[in-house]
């Protein structure tokens, strides 16, 4: 038995409440909950009631977005609710720096308990963080569901890929992966202001599951109401919290001179962790993946790599490696250009940031005072880059394409039901030019254009329609 273990789990017995309860209230104030909270806690509730066989949650999440909040404020829901020491949080960074693993951990928490998982006969809860920093966490904590049927596991990581390509865990756990925030997270973690129940789905359904451009303005005026109700409870201010910082939840109470620094150190850490991890990049090429990125966070729509490679002193098959690593951490969003494959292969993919907040710490870095002003576009496709990824990429329910001619929109929707949508989005009222170029190519069912205008337009004879910035912004 390890000693240095044993006093871990001791320690954190005494410890994990207070080293908790700043993730879960600030003074007085308890943070809001997300969705994925009460989708958890009714997972763990129909455990504790012996009415599902459902015994591991993975939350995979790129750093900063709340993983760890989630599981503070999951412990707390059921501290009181399970027997005195079955319940702990563990995070992974903590016992790999102690130079322990996760397998002697567990063994030393069953040494605490009195007896092996399997033996107990009340249910244990586990909070794992960061848990893809043992390299053998899949198989410890396979073989741990496998003989420990009173055992529930919720855990979190950093790359998605890592968590959900293991065919053991694919088979035994539920994925519930953790974004973002949205704009309405964000007025809720923000202000406590909360969405209207229901109200961004029938958006949702009216934006992308209507017949027509004019359905889809029917639909939105029934929804009017409701919308304009709900922002009355906003600020038109925030928006631009939202975009330049706010999709991050750590950000909302850090200090704003420091915001952009704490960005820097956790890209940092996804590269020199998360990338490393993904990829086995040399020092050489983890050095350059920095420079990369912010390339990135300053280049148009399409992104060369034989001109990028050149500039960072990387050649073809690692930068396009590179890439690839980026993306399955979900560090950035790649948009194909549409078309056939081989026009695929000829022009540029477009690269959107996961989180906004991201590409502006990059550019902080100018110290430019307008760099917000000129790249608030920029900032706002990121966003709807983000909305379409985990409304429909991610979730195999459609894809997502851009035009990459001169003047075309910035996406193609592509649902699994073959509709397809031109999608423009910007700030300012811009006009339809960009989807109609785009529709007079490209087959589509019909075109929306999302711009900060005050009301909808709609445009019968071609078949599009103007939506205020802030309707899409409530989905």
């Amino acid at each position: 038995m390890n000693p240095e273990a044993i006093n871990y789990i001791k320690s954190q017995i005494i410890r994990d409440k207070d080293r908790l309860h700043p993730y879960v209230r600030n003074g007085k104030w308890f943070f809001p909950k997300r969705h994925i909270y009460y989708r958890i806690v009714k997972y763990i509730d129909d455990f504790l009631l012996g009415q599902t066989e459902t015994r591991w949650v993975i939350i995979p999440g790129i750093r900063g977005v709340g993983k760890t909040t989630i599981l503070a404020q999951l412990f707390f829901t059921y501290l009181k609710k399970v027997k005195n020491f079955h319940i702990i949080y563990i995070s992974v960074d903590d016992i790999i720096t102690a130079g322990l693993n996760l397998s002697d951990i567990l063994t030393a928490y069953e040494n605490v308990l009195g007896k092996t998982f399997e033996s107990q006969p009340d249910p244990v809860l586990l909070f794992i963080d960061e848990v893809q920093q043992d390299s053998q966490w899949a198989s410890i904590l396979k073989s741990l569901y496998d003989r420990a049927r009173n055992v529930f596991v919720v855990c979190t990581g950093s790359s998605a890929v890592q968590l959900q390509t293991n065919p053991d865990v694919a088979r035994r756990g539920i994925f519930e992966k953790l974004y973002p925030l949205s704009f309405s997270e964000y007025e809720m973690l923000k202000n406590n202001t909360f969405p209207t129940k229901g109200l961004k789905q029938e958006i949702k359904s009216a934006l992308y599951e209507s017949n027509s451009a004019d359905e889809v303005y029917k639909r939105l005026k029934l929804l009017e109401p409701q919308i304009l109700t709900q922002w009355s409870k906003f600020k038109d201010s925030d928006i631009d919290g939202f975009l330049s910082t706010g999709t991050l939840p750590f950000t909302l109470l850090a200090e704003q001179m420091s915001i952009y620094d704490r960005i820097g150190l956790l890209i940092d850490r996804m590269i020199n962790k998360d990338i490393q991890e993904l990829g086995k990049f040399d020092i050489q090429t983890l050095s350059g993946i920095k420079r990369l990125l912010f390339i990135m966070a300053d280049v148009g729509d399409g992104l060369s790599i034989n001109s990028v490679g050149s500039i960072i002193g990387m050649d073809r098959n690692t930068l396009s490696a590179v890439l690839e690593a980026l993306e399955k951490a979900e560090i950035i969003i790649r948009v194909i250009p549409h078309g056939s494959n081989s026009s695929i292969v000829r022009k540029p993919s477009k690269y959107l940031f996961m989180s906004p907040a991201i590409r502006m710490s990059l550019l902080s870095i100018t110290g430019l005072d307008e760099t917000f002003l000129v790249r608030r576009g920029k900032l706002l496709e990121d966003v709807a880059g983000l909305h379409f990824y985990r409304e429909f990429v991610s979730t195999g329910a459609g894809s997502v394409a851009y035009d990459s001619a001169q003047a075309g929109a910035d996406f193609i929707l592509k649902i699994v039901n073959k509709k397809q949508i031109a999608i423009e989005i910007g700030i300012g009222d811009k006009n339809f030019a960009q989807v109609k170029n785009t529709m007079e190519k490209v087959k589509c069912n019909y075109g929306l254009v999302i711009c900060t205008s005050v009301s909808m337009i709609l445009s019968e004879k071609d078949n599009v329609v103007k939506i205020p910035l802030k309707y899409f912004l409530l989905m």
